[in-house]
């Protein structure tokens, strides 16, 4: 099989834009025609196209740590990672892992929300008791951030000033609408547009201001940040970018150059859609974010020849037979209802 995909940071780095444009198209295509033969999650791979080629373009996968929350959106990183002539066997039997795996190259095996920026965190404290000029770059969705690790990690990751950068991936859906107050913070966009360019403008009045001008600049700057999401970031000691558009390939890679050259520790907040290039899925929620064999064209479900019920369809038809009988029962979920 030839090779179809870029595999290094240097082969991105030779391709224009549109080149990068129509390798995202075609990596798009190449997930939606695994996952509708073995499953997969579909949806939330097909949401972090551009973000996993930036990633891959901007930072050096050989030596720059990459985590990827959950990790079941890392079909593109696999992609990217030489794993190309293996893809095919995506979550079969002795084929590629669904997740990111240390035995496949990655540096963590990965499964559960909210952990990326804790194992950043991890990263960089040995990055820098070994001296190296290394940048972790964590991946996490705006569901995994309404947890409380996640807080913890930043609050650590703050405070403590090492080169790191987490890429918020905002769909607002996790599985399903995410919930919350945090959710509702995310969502002040528009806010935070006008401000990142405000930003920029108070940064240039300040270096023509006289002294006695410089405070109140100052002031109005601080006092204008309390509409916007970048300021719990920023609180927390780390920088902050965004809202940018998480599927403008120019977009991303300039923020996260930005990122990598303040050698801070730097939220980048990208906005993206679900299911991106696949209109059967695009602003779906539940339905196309784990899937099972499906026909491309018509979306529908692809019967197994055998009858057996999965583990799923087992817990949800005795969850709803014990919730007609006993009103006592009580559902808990985390992030989304």
């Amino acid at each position: 099989m030839s090779k179809k995909f870029a595999h290094t940071q240097e082969e991105l780095e030779k391709l224009s834009l549109k080149e990068l444009e129509n390798l995202a198209a075609s990596m798009r295509e190449k997930i939606i025609q695994v996952v509708s033969k073995n499953g997969g999650h579909l949806s939330s791979n097909l949401g972090a196209v551009e973000l996993s080629i930036a990633m891959h373009l901007v930072f050096d996968a050989k030596k720059d740590p990459f985590i990827f929350d959950v990790s079941h959106q890392s079909y593109t990183h696999k992609l990217l990672s030489g794993k190309e002539e293996i893809f095919d066997t995506l979550r079969q039997i002795n084929g590629l892992s669904g997740y990111t795996k240390p035995s496949e190259g990655d540096y963590f095996v990965a499964g559960h929300s909210s952990t990326s920026i804790s194992l950043a965190v991890g990263a960089c404290k040995a990055i820098a008791l070994k001296g190296e000029k290394r940048i972790p770059v964590a991946l996490i969705g705006d569901g995994a951030l309404s947890a409380g690790m996640a807080y913890e990690a930043l609050n650590e990751l703050g405070d403590s000033k090492f080169p790191c950068v987490i890429l918020l991936n905002d769909n607002e859906m996790s599985i399903s609408k995410p919930i919350g107050a945090i959710s509702k913070y995310l969502s002040q966009a528009m806010a935070t547009q006008f401000y990142q360019s405000f930003k920029k403008r108070i940064a240039k009045m300040l270096d023509i201001l006289p002294d006695s001008a410089t405070y109140m600049a100052k002031r109005f700057e601080e006092s204008f940040k309390l509409i916007t999401p970048g300021l719990l970031f920023e609180e927390l000691g780390l920088e902050y970018i965004g809202p940018i558009d998480g599927h403008n390939l120019g977009e991303i890679i300039s923020a996260l150059k930005q990122a990598k050259a303040m050698q801070k520790p730097c939220v980048i907040h990208a906005q993206t859609i679900k299911g991106k290039g696949y209109a059967l899925a695009e602003g779906k929620h539940a339905k196309w974010h784990g899937v099972g064999a499906f026909d491309i064209d018509s979306g529908e479900s692809v019967k197994k020849s055998d009858t057996k019920k999965s583990a799923t369809e087992i817990f949800s038809k005795n969850l709803l037979d014990l919730a007609s009988k006993y009103e006592n029962i009580v559902g808990v979920t985390a992030a989304m209802p």
